[in-house]
């Protein structure tokens, strides 16, 4: 979606939406035909409405929320690739694995 369609979305102005660019909170793709917003952006957009308006979280509150949702989601990345690399190996070696979170499990590691 364009900027003035996400805009009028999220209900919010330029002056905004170009502080939350500047903070890095949104990067949305830049195309000859401007800034360029994904379904991710805007729900990036409401959660950062929903603290700072719902939930009266100053700035450095919100950067630090959506620091900690990056780095989820990176997490997350990195466990997908880690699994997938599990699911390419023998058998055995998955069992071994398994096994070996089973044990960490059940000593509380987990």
């Amino acid at each position: 979606m364009n900027e003035s369609e996400f805009r009028l979305r999220l209900e919010i102005d330029n002056t905004v939406l170009q502080v939350w660019i500047e903070q890095g909170w949104l990067v949305p793709e830049t195309t000859a035909g401007g800034r360029d917003f994904r379904e991710a952006d805007l729900a990036r957009g409401q959660l950062i409405l929903d603290l700072i308006n719902a939930m009266g979280v100053n700035e450095s509150g919100v950067d630090l929320v959506m620091d900690l949702v990056d780095q989820l989601h990176g997490l997350r990345a990195t466990l997908r690739d880690l699994t997938d690399a599990v699911c390419h190996q023998n058998p055995d070696v998955q069992e071994h694995i398994l096994s070996e979170l089973y044990r960490l499990e059940r000593q509380g590691r987990r």
